[in-house]
Parts: C-alpha cells; sequence; structure tokens
C-alpha cells in the first residue's frame, strides 16, 4: 500500500513538473530579424542642384597663386638733338617679389549626371592678379643733378617687372597647375557621392 502511494505521487509529480516545462516553452517568444542583403541597397540618385551647391561652396579656394623674382634695370639720360649730354645719365635697378594669381568663374562651371557619372565641364582660366610685394624690392640708383631720377621711373619698372613675372609664371606652368588644383578641389567636394564618378570634358 506504502509502494502505490510513493509510485503514485512520484508520477503526480512528473505529470505536474512536464505540465510546468511544456508551459514555460509555450510561453517563450521567437524574434525574427530582417536582414537586408547588400545587393538590395538602394543607389542615392544625384541631381544637377546638388553637385551645383557642392561647388558653389568652394568659390573661394578657386585661385591658385605663384610667385616669382626679376630683377630689372632702366636708365635715363638727356639729350640735344641726338646727342646724350655727358654727366646726365641717372639708373634705377630694382630687385622684386611679385605674386600671380589665377583663377575660375564658378558660376560659368557646367555640371550634368549620369547613370553613374557626374560630368564637369570647367572655363578657361582667367588672370585674378599680378603685384610686386613693395616692402621686399632692393633698389641700387645712381642719381646726377643734372637729370634727376623721377618717380615716373620707379613705376615704369614695376610694370616692366610684372610683365616679366608674369611670363615667368606662365613658364612654370601656372595655367596645367591652377587646372589640376581645382580638379583635386571639385573631387574632394563631390567625394561623398561614392556611387559616381567625375568626368572632366
Amino acid at each position: 500500500m506504502i509502494a502505490a502511494v510513493v509510485i503514485f505521487e512520484t508520477g503526480y509529480f512528473v505529470a505536474k513538473r512536464s505540465k510546468s516545462t511544456t508551459d514555460e516553452v509555450v510561453k517563450e517568444k521567437v524574434v525574427v530579424k530582417t536582414v537586408q542583403l547588400p545587393a538590395e541597397v538602394k543607389k542615392r540618385k544625384v541631381t544637377v542642384d546638388e553637385v551645383e551647391s557642392k561647388l558653389n561652396k568652394m568659390a573661394e579656394l578657386t585661385t591658385y597663386s605663384c610667385n616669382y623674382t626679376v630683377t630689372h634695370k632702366e636708365e635715363s639720360s638727356r639729350y640735344i638733338v641726338k646727342n646724350k649730354i655727358p654727366g646726365t645719365t641717372n639708373s634705377i635697378q630694382i630687385t622684386a617679389t611679385g605674386v600671380v594669381k589665377v583663377g575660375y568663374d564658378i558660376s560659368k562651371i557646367k555640371v550634368k549626371v549620369g547613370d553613374d557619372k557626374i560630368y564637369i565641364s570647367i572655363p578657361e582660366v582667367k588672370l585674378n592678379d599680378n603685384y610686386v610685394i613693395w616692402d621686399n624690392m632692393q633698389y641700387v640708383e645712381e642719381n646726377t643733378p643734372l637729370n634727376p631720377i623721377e618717380i615716373s621711373q620707379y613705376y615704369d619698372i614695376i610694370d616692366e617687372i610684372e610683365k616679366k613675372g608674369l611670363k615667368q609664371a606662365e613658364a612654370s606652368g601656372i595655367y596645367s597647375k591652377a587646372d589640376e588644383n581645382l580638379k583635386n578641389i571639385i573631387n574632394g567636394f563631390l567625394s561623398e557621392f561614392v556611387d559616381y564618378e567625375v568626368v572632366y570634358m
């Protein structure tokens, strides 16, 4: 009789435990996450307005400069008919450092956007400025009371120095360097459009 009771109670406990375990399994929630495959990522659509907005922000960065150093000398004498008067020759030699600046009109850059390319048409580079740095000038003068140096002679020499400086800058390739510099700037400003290749026309 005792054995029967024990068996009965043991069976009851097992059955009860099994039911409890079943309840716990039923109550457990299953969470299913949606995974987006790489092939399903949508390509960003770039517009002409977006590109032009980016380019307009770089207006101040499109100037390219080049330094030069030029020495120029001029003499001035007085004449009677075609004969130089002795003792009337003065001379000025100036060595000066100058700066040539070239740049682009950003408003004239043309933009087209294709399926996977951004087409950029760059306008012709222009001379923005050319000047000498007056504080760095070096002078060598030979004056004479019979023909004193005039201030206009200095300005004439400065004009010649600036002309020679511009030729020096052009010979060093300032325009091609400015073009390369502008393209690097544009590439940087448009780098966020990773799905597009920038093509220059």
